[in-house]
Protein backbone atom coordinates (compact mmCIF):
# COMPACT_ATOMS: atom_id res chain seq x y z
CA UNK A 1 0.00 0.00 0.00
CA UNK A 2 2.88 2.88 0.80
CA UNK A 3 4.50 2.22 -2.63
CA UNK A 4 1.12 3.06 -4.46
CA UNK A 5 -0.15 5.65 -1.82
CA UNK A 6 3.32 7.84 -2.19
CA UNK A 7 2.65 8.96 -5.73
CA UNK A 8 -0.59 10.39 -4.92
CA UNK A 9 -1.34 11.75 -8.19
CA UNK A 10 -0.82 8.22 -9.76
CA UNK A 11 -3.27 7.10 -6.99
CA UNK A 12 -6.10 9.68 -8.57
CA UNK A 13 -4.98 9.56 -12.01
CA UNK A 14 -3.42 6.24 -12.89
CA UNK A 15 -5.12 3.23 -14.27
CA UNK A 16 -6.01 1.22 -11.51
CA UNK A 17 -9.70 -0.27 -12.03
CA UNK A 18 -12.50 1.21 -9.79
CA UNK A 19 -14.38 -0.82 -7.43
CA UNK A 20 -17.35 -1.43 -9.55
CA UNK A 21 -15.48 -3.05 -12.39
CA UNK A 22 -13.52 -5.18 -10.22
CA UNK A 23 -16.69 -6.56 -8.38
CA UNK A 24 -17.90 -7.06 -12.59
CA UNK A 25 -14.78 -8.82 -13.08
CA UNK A 26 -14.08 -10.89 -10.13
CA UNK A 27 -17.37 -10.89 -7.99
CA UNK A 28 -18.66 -8.37 -5.02
CA UNK A 29 -17.02 -11.35 -2.47
CA UNK A 30 -13.83 -10.52 -3.47
CA UNK A 31 -13.70 -6.91 -3.41
CA UNK A 32 -15.17 -7.48 -0.18
CA UNK A 33 -12.30 -9.64 1.32
CA UNK A 34 -9.78 -7.10 -0.19
CA UNK A 35 -12.19 -4.58 2.33
CA UNK A 36 -12.26 -6.50 5.13
CA UNK A 37 -8.43 -7.30 5.14
CA UNK A 38 -7.89 -3.19 4.88
CA UNK A 39 -9.91 -2.81 7.59
CA UNK A 40 -7.85 -5.94 8.98
CA UNK A 41 -4.73 -3.84 8.84
CA UNK A 42 -6.09 -0.59 10.13
CA UNK A 43 -7.19 -2.48 13.31
CA UNK A 44 -4.05 -3.79 13.67
CA UNK A 45 -2.06 -0.07 13.07
CA UNK A 46 -4.56 1.09 15.88
CA UNK A 47 -3.38 -1.23 18.20
CA UNK A 48 -7.06 -1.24 20.14
CA UNK A 49 -10.29 -3.10 20.63
CA UNK A 50 -10.40 -5.42 17.33
CA UNK A 51 -13.73 -6.06 15.30
CA UNK A 52 -15.20 -8.77 14.89
CA UNK A 53 -14.81 -11.04 11.48
CA UNK A 54 -18.86 -10.15 10.95
CA UNK A 55 -18.25 -6.32 12.24
CA UNK A 56 -15.23 -6.05 9.71
CA UNK A 57 -17.43 -8.15 6.96
CA UNK A 58 -20.44 -5.46 7.87
CA UNK A 59 -18.07 -2.73 7.43
CA UNK A 60 -16.34 -4.03 4.44
CA UNK A 61 -19.90 -4.37 2.91
CA UNK A 62 -20.82 -0.77 3.68
CA UNK A 63 -17.98 0.46 2.65
CA UNK A 64 -18.25 -1.11 -0.92
CA UNK A 65 -21.80 0.31 -1.42
CA UNK A 66 -20.67 3.80 -0.83
CA UNK A 67 -16.91 3.27 -2.82
CA UNK A 68 -17.67 1.60 -6.10
CA UNK A 69 -17.03 5.00 -7.84
CA UNK A 70 -13.57 5.14 -6.33
CA UNK A 71 -10.23 3.31 -7.62
CA UNK A 72 -8.50 0.58 -5.96
CA UNK A 73 -5.38 2.88 -5.32
CA UNK A 74 -8.09 5.74 -3.98
CA UNK A 75 -9.40 3.33 -2.16
CA UNK A 76 -6.06 2.69 -0.33
CA UNK A 77 -4.87 6.21 -0.06
CA UNK A 78 -7.93 6.54 1.98
CA UNK A 79 -6.83 3.73 4.70
CA UNK A 80 -2.92 5.75 4.06
CA UNK A 81 -4.35 8.69 5.14
CA UNK A 82 -5.93 7.41 8.36
CA UNK A 83 -2.38 5.67 8.86
CA UNK A 84 -0.77 9.00 8.53
CA UNK A 85 -3.65 10.42 10.71
CA UNK A 86 -4.59 12.80 8.07
CA UNK A 87 -8.15 11.36 7.63
CA UNK A 88 -9.03 11.19 11.46
CA UNK A 89 -8.31 9.78 14.71
CA UNK A 90 -9.80 6.29 16.13
CA UNK A 91 -10.41 6.37 20.01
CA UNK A 92 -10.54 2.80 21.17
CA UNK A 93 -11.00 1.02 18.29
CA UNK A 94 -11.83 1.51 14.63
CA UNK A 95 -15.26 2.78 14.29
CA UNK A 96 -17.70 1.71 11.47
CA UNK A 97 -19.76 5.26 11.49
CA UNK A 98 -16.84 7.34 11.67
CA UNK A 99 -14.90 5.29 8.62
CA UNK A 100 -17.93 5.60 6.79
CA UNK A 101 -18.41 9.22 7.20
CA UNK A 102 -14.68 9.69 6.77
CA UNK A 103 -15.16 7.92 3.26
CA UNK A 104 -17.79 10.84 2.49
CA UNK A 105 -15.33 13.71 3.68
CA UNK A 106 -12.20 11.71 1.66
CA UNK A 107 -14.54 12.97 -1.45
CA UNK A 108 -13.19 16.68 -0.52
CA UNK A 109 -9.57 15.74 -0.53
CA UNK A 110 -10.53 13.50 -3.38
CA UNK A 111 -11.61 17.02 -5.43
CA UNK A 112 -8.68 18.85 -4.46
CA UNK A 113 -6.58 16.70 -5.78
CA UNK A 114 -7.81 15.92 -8.86
CA UNK A 115 -8.13 19.91 -9.26
CA UNK A 116 -4.43 20.24 -8.76
CA UNK A 117 -3.18 17.20 -10.87
CA UNK A 118 -5.38 18.76 -13.35
CA UNK A 119 -4.10 22.08 -13.19
CA UNK A 120 -0.63 20.87 -13.25
CA UNK A 121 -1.43 18.72 -16.35
CA UNK A 122 -3.24 22.22 -18.24
CA UNK A 123 0.10 24.43 -17.06
CA UNK A 124 2.53 21.63 -18.61
CA UNK A 125 0.42 21.68 -21.58
CA UNK A 126 0.72 24.72 -23.00
CA UNK A 127 3.82 25.71 -21.99
CA UNK A 128 4.22 22.54 -23.77
CA UNK A 129 2.35 24.52 -26.79
CA UNK A 130 4.08 28.03 -26.22
CA UNK A 131 7.21 26.26 -26.67
CA UNK A 132 6.26 24.73 -29.82
CA UNK A 133 4.80 28.00 -30.99
CA UNK A 134 8.12 29.13 -30.19
CA UNK A 135 10.14 27.18 -32.42
CA UNK A 136 7.94 27.76 -35.64
CA UNK A 137 7.39 31.15 -35.26
CA UNK A 138 8.72 33.76 -37.48
CA UNK A 139 10.28 37.40 -36.20
CA UNK A 140 8.56 40.16 -36.87
CA UNK A 141 11.31 41.18 -39.55
CA UNK A 142 10.64 37.86 -41.45
CA UNK A 143 6.56 38.54 -41.40
CA UNK A 144 7.38 42.06 -42.65
CA UNK A 145 9.89 40.57 -45.24
CA UNK A 146 7.35 38.08 -46.47
CA UNK A 147 4.51 40.52 -47.05
CA UNK A 148 6.23 43.19 -48.48
CA UNK A 149 7.24 41.02 -50.96
CA UNK A 150 3.60 39.17 -51.37
CA UNK A 151 2.05 43.04 -51.49
CA UNK A 152 4.78 43.46 -54.30
CA UNK A 153 3.45 40.69 -56.23
CA UNK A 154 -0.25 41.79 -56.40
CA UNK A 155 -1.41 40.02 -53.02
CA UNK A 156 -4.21 42.19 -52.07
CA UNK A 157 -4.36 40.19 -48.01
CA UNK A 158 -0.59 40.93 -47.59
CA UNK A 159 -1.17 44.73 -49.24
CA UNK A 160 -3.99 45.06 -46.32
CA UNK A 161 -1.55 43.43 -43.31
CA UNK A 162 1.09 45.65 -44.71
CA UNK A 163 -0.54 48.78 -44.20
CA UNK A 164 -2.08 47.58 -40.95
CA UNK A 165 1.38 46.81 -39.71
CA UNK A 166 3.06 50.11 -40.88
CA UNK A 167 -0.09 51.79 -38.98
CA UNK A 168 0.66 49.99 -36.12
CA UNK A 169 4.03 50.88 -36.18
CA UNK A 170 3.07 54.39 -36.09
CA UNK A 171 0.81 54.26 -33.70
CA UNK A 172 3.79 52.70 -31.27
CA UNK A 173 6.17 55.33 -32.35
CA UNK A 174 3.03 58.27 -31.46
CA UNK A 175 2.74 56.15 -27.93
CA UNK A 176 6.53 56.01 -27.42
CA UNK A 177 6.32 52.30 -26.84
Amino acid sequence: MVQYCRAVDRCFTGSAPMLEELCEAYGENLVVTWLSSLIYDLNEFVGQRQQTPQQSDALAWMLLDEAKQYKLTEVMFFFYRYKQGLQGEFYGGVNSGKVLNDLKKFKEVQGEILHRCYERERIAREEAERANRKKTAITRDEYMYIITWEAYYGDEDALDALEAAYEAERARDEIGM
